[in-house]
C-alpha cells in the first residue's frame, strides 16, 4: 500500500520538479542548467543577492559587494572548497548586470586562478524558469592535482544549482 501511495505522489508530481541539474563540458569549461518552478523576479532576486552568498554557497566564505555603479559592480569573494585544497581563494569579480534576464562576470583580480568568467541567465519557460551558468576556469594548480580540482568544482556547480533551486522555490 505504502508503495502505491509514493507512486501516485510521483506521478502527480510536475514532472519538472523531478528534474536534476544538467552539467555539461569538463576541465574548467562547464555549462550547468535547471528548471526551477518560480517567477524571473523571484530567481533573479535570490540570484544577486551576492552579500547573501556566503550564507549558503558552499564555496563562499566571504561575499561582499565592494562596488557598483549602476547595472555594473565589483564583487569580492574569498572561496574555500574540496577543489581550493583547502586554501581560501580571493577573487575580484566585475558583473554586468541585465537585470531579471541574468548577468555575466568576469575575473579582475585574484589568488591561484588565470580565468574565471562566466554567466548566469534566467529563461522564462512553462512553469518556471530555466536557469543556466556558463564556466570557464583555469586554475593555478600543478597539472597533477587539475583533475581533483576539476572533479571538486564539477560537484560544486551541482551543489549551487541545487542549492539556488530550493531557495528559489522556497515562499
Amino acid at each position: 500500500m505504502r508503495s502505491i501511495l509514493l507512486l501516485a505522489v510521483v506521478l502527480a508530481a510536475p514532472q519538472a520538479s523531478l528534474a536534476k541539474p544538467v552539467l555539461r563540458g569538463s576541465q574548467g569549461n562547464y555549462v550547468v542548467s535547471e528548471f526551477v518552478a518560480t517567477s524571473p523576479q523571484r530567481a533573479w532576486a535570490v540570484l544577486t543577492n551576492f552579500n547573501s552568498q556566503a550564507e549558503w554557497a558552499p564555496d563562499i566564505n566571504q561575499a561582499k559587494v565592494v562596488k557598483r555603479n549602476g547595472s555594473s559592480l565589483e564583487l569580492l569573494q574569498t572561496y574555500r572548497a574540496g577543489y581550493t585544497f583547502g586554501l581560501p581563494i580571493k577573487a575580484r569579480l566585475s558583473i554586468q548586470e541585465s537585470p531579471l534576464r541574468g548577468f555575466s562576470y568576469k575575473l579582475i583580480q585574484g589568488d591561484r586562478l588565470n580565468t574565471l568568467q562566466g554567466n548566469w541567465s534566467i529563461t522564462p519557460v512553462a512553469g518556471g524558469v530555466r536557469l543556466r551558468h556558463t564556466m570557464q576556469v583555469d586554475p593555478q594548480v600543478p597539472s597533477p592535482l587539475r583533475p581533483i580540482y576539476y572533479e571538486q568544482q564539477e560537484q560544486n556547480l551541482l551543489q549551487w544549482m541545487r542549492i539556488l533551486k530550493r531557495r528559489m522555490e522556497a515562499q
